[in-house]
């Protein structure tokens, strides 16, 4: 802003920055500072590539005009050696209409039609869902055992920060995911397990007292007060006090013991599942239908697991290295949400037929996750793989895209 102001009426800047800035909230405020003066002039855009050796770090070229454009040029440089041998890239021109306060997303390439579609659907997944992120301890060396088995009435676990196992009471612990544990369709099965010393309810929570933790749980109190050093100097003292044993931010927490879908913080394919068994996590993302939403969540979970949607998932959100993607909740929330009209029966149809085919997928993974038989694993894999194809077809359907629009994502 400063800069701009610096320019005189024919001035040009350049900047080198992560692009990062074109999607976070932090750059609303100066993005539409650009916008509102029509300076963009150009951007150089690396994608994941990594420009600077030794640092991990997505960056741009952003070059701002003094006097107003009408347009500006986009240069998506795929092949960063190629670019800076011979300047080959993909480029564009966009009306710098489309430039705003709002996420920056704009493409060039052949889906960039289908993705401008897709974005005027009039619901997202942020209209009919609630996104809720993963617990937050501050401490999850104290908190998370790893590795946790069960002996009886209590839970055996690795405790990092302690370097040896402990053992706990079971009902005092959640079952906790990591996020390499979260995959498409997958059954969940946690490996950790998260000591939580809250009394939760179905609307409400709160700490327990050390009194009604010494008694009720003795050896997770026993645990925690040995760990008590650690728990008490987080976040430059915040919980000397009373609450030493408390979580760092405690949000949401009534909502992870409730049926959800969740997500990983990131991957290369899309990543959704069903948890129907409470579980926890950190590296994650707990979504909810709103209670006025009348589609199912395997309705929904179709949708958020094809190829289809993770495109456009491509499209706004932050790429990183290998083709994964962050699923942050400012991403997903955009996700376009194809909705039903319960008084069409076609469309009803088409509703119950994407639940049969996302139930039908969770019940070949489950089966998979415990067939010992090869030659039976290979069927049912293959089973697996065709109905992903039917519902990536009924997806494609419900959002009507024309044959060339299905060729682009190698359909047929």
């Amino acid at each position: 802003e400063k800069a701009l102001s610096l320019l005189n009426e024919r001035g040009r800047l350049g900047f080198i920055l992560p692009h990062k800035f074109f999607n976070a909230k932090y750059g609303e405020p100066l993005r539409g500072v650009i916008a509102e003066g029509k300076h963009l002039s150009q951007i150089v855009h690396f994608e994941e590539q990594q420009v600077f050796a030794g640092a991990t770090t997505y960056t741009c070229l952003l070059f701002l005009e003094r006097q107003p454009q009408d347009e500006f040029q986009f240069v998506k440089a795929v092949d960063l050696a190629a670019w800076r041998n011979t300047g080959e890239a993909q480029v564009g021109n966009l009306s710098t209409d489309l430039v705003t306060s709002g996420d920056w997303n704009f493409s060039i390439d052949s889906h960039a039609p289908l993705l401008e579609r897709l974005k005027n659907e009039p619901l997202t997944l942020g209209d009919v869902a609630h996104i809720f992120v993963g617990t937050q301890t501050s401490a999850d060396t104290v908190f998370v055992l790893d590795d946790t088995r069960v002996e009886g009435e209590l839970i055996v676990g690795f405790s990092q920060e302690l370097g040896r196992e402990v053992s706990v009471e079971a009902a005092i612990v959640k079952p906790f995911l990591r996020g390499k544990e979260i995959r498409s369709y997958q059954p969940l099965e946690a490996t950790a397990s998260l000591i939580c010393p809250y009394n939760i309810n179905e609307t409400d929570f709160h700490l327990l007292t050390e009194r009604e933790l010494s008694h009720q749980y003795p050896l997770a109190f026993a645990y925690l007060k040995a760990c008590k050093a650690k728990l008490a100097t987080r976040e430059k003292g915040k919980f000397q006090g009373k609450n030493w044993y408390a979580f760092g931010y405690p949000k949401s927490m009534t909502l992870f013991q409730r049926p959800k879908l969740v997500v990983p913080d990131y991957n290369n394919v899309a990543s959704f599942t069903d948890d129907q068994e409470g579980h926890y996590f950190k590296t994650g993302y707990g979504i909810i239908l709103k209670p006025e939403c009348d589609l199912s969540p395997h309705y929904v979970l179709g949708l958020l697991n094809s190829k289809l949607l993770f495109l456009y998932l491509l499209h706004v959100g932050t790429k990183l290295r290998g083709g994964y993607v962050r699923f942050w909740t400012q991403f997903i929330q955009q996700l376009p949400i194809r909705t039903i009209d319960f008084t069409d029966p076609a469309d009803v149809k088409r509703h119950d037929e994407m639940v049969a085919l996302v139930g039908r997928m969770l019940e070949l993974h489950k089966r998979l996750g415990v067939e010992g038989n090869p030659q039976v694993k290979t069927l049912l894999q293959r089973q697996a793989m065709a109905t992903e194809q039917q519902i990536d077809q009924l997806v494609y359907d419900s959002y009507d895209l024309s044959s060339a629009e299905r060729s682009l994502l190698g359909a047929t």
